[in-house]
């Protein structure tokens, strides 16, 4: 309901509305705003930006045989910028992979949009001129648009087996401005960006929505950010795949986190998740209702994670139609869902399975709004159709 009438209402009768509108939201409290919406790619929470600065050159997290590396660019004069790291570029690629859902673009302009995003997630400091935030804040920037990503997955051991993965930059092109001697000027007016075609495409193929109010209620943890961003998205996958819950070793969850701690002391980190986890449950509520529970177990050894309610259900539409677009063309899935293809594959080859499954939709005329779901229910068929229990 907005507070203001339009102006084809008829002046005679703005007043009696008016006063109507007034009894209403008196009688019926003020409609609750929707919480917005931002978005991250998963390729980021499998594996995270490191909490606290490395203060290396280099940057190496592992989830299972899956590797994400990230290595620092230097300036004019060979002097690396370090690796991003703690909560600030989470919150800034946030904000430049949900304008890519919003519009669809690969340039990115740093001005009001993202203004009014800092202002959302909580950041109320002076960013202008030479400020200390403002400093940061661009020195964050540059890490970020400098560095190079490259991911990896090994199969097999030493005797046999093989290596695949992919390099990129977050971005191609970039032009970054301020001026010292106009403090009152927005410290990054006329900046832009230009990501880079693979990193653009990573993010529109599977974008996991977020809700961004409790992306600012949680901005002073790192740890506790990257916490609710992988809730919410093994918790969207378990409920593809209708696991019930996941199991996890304090060793793998350590290795997969940018927190630093060393592997000996997995009790420390074990603490540590814990706390962040307690702050995201606070949060973990749907819209305009009661608290959801988050429903987690620490044990000594392993953490579990059973199924719990969804905050956000499906990406926009948007993005879902480019995902699928994608899929369709390439006749291929992205390597986050052949991984979980192969949980409920059996013995079967995902390689055939997907030949299958594209052969069958093209050969019937079916185009899938969700082929991602669509393929794991194939493939749940098709073991069943061999006498097998799924």
């Amino acid at each position: 309901m907005s507070d203001k009438l339009p102006t084809r209402i008829h002046p005679d009768d703005r007043k009696r509305i008016e006063a109507s509108n007034q009894v209403a939201r008196l009688y019926y409290g003020a409609p609750e705003a929707q919480s917005s919406l931002s978005y991250y790619t998963p390729l980021l929470i499998q594996c995270t930006l490191p909490h606290s600065d490395p203060k290396a050159r280099d940057w190496k997290r592992t989830n299972g045989d899956f590797s994400l590396l990230i290595s620092s660019g230097v300036d004019e004069n060979l002097i690396p910028y370090g690796v991003p790291y703690g909560s600030f570029p989470r919150l800034m690629l946030a904000h430049i992979i949900t304008r890519v859902i919003q519009t669809g673009e690969k340039r990115i302009e740093l001005n009001s949009h993202f203004s009014n995003f800092l202002k959302e997630v909580g950041y109320t400091g002076n960013f202008k001129g030479n400020s200390r935030a403002g400093k940061t804040m661009r020195d964050q920037i540059m890490r970020l648009i400098k560095a190079s990503i490259a991911v990896q997955r090994t199969t097999g051991d030493d005797q046999r087996g093989g290596i695949e993965g992919a390099q990129m930059l977050l971005a191609d092109d970039f032009g970054l401005w301020w001026d010292f001697k106009q403090p009152d000027q927005g410290s990054l007016f006329g900046s832009w960006i230009e990501l880079s075609d693979r990193f653009h495409k990573s993010i529109l193929s599977a974008p996991v929505p977020l809700r961004t109010d409790i992306l600012a209620a949680l901005r002073k943890s790192p740890l506790a950010i990257d916490a609710y961003m992988w809730a919410s998205y093994r918790l969207y996958g378990m409920q593809q795949t209708g696991q019930d819950q996941i199991t996890l070793s304090y060793g793998g969850l350590q290795e997969q986190f940018g927190s630093g701690i060393a592997e000996e002391n997995y009790r420390m980190f074990r603490s540590r998740l814990k706390h962040a986890l307690t702050e995201v449950a606070k949060y973990w509520c749907a819209p305009n209702s009661d608290l959801s529970q988050l429903r987690y177990e620490f044990g000594e050894t392993d953490f579990v994670l059973y199924r719990s309610p969804l905050l956000i259900g499906k990406a926009k539409p948007k993005a879902q139609a480019a995902a699928t677009e994608r899929i369709l063309t390439s006749r291929t899935f992205d390597t986050e869902t052949r991984k979980k293809a192969r949980m409920i594959a059996g013995t079967w080859s995902v390689d055939f399975l997907q030949n299958q499954y594209f052969d069958w939709i093209e050969a019937e005329g079916i185009t899938p709004k969700d082929p991602t779901g669509h393929f794991f229910a194939f493939i749940k068929a098709h073991r069943k159709r061999h006498g097998e229990t799924v």
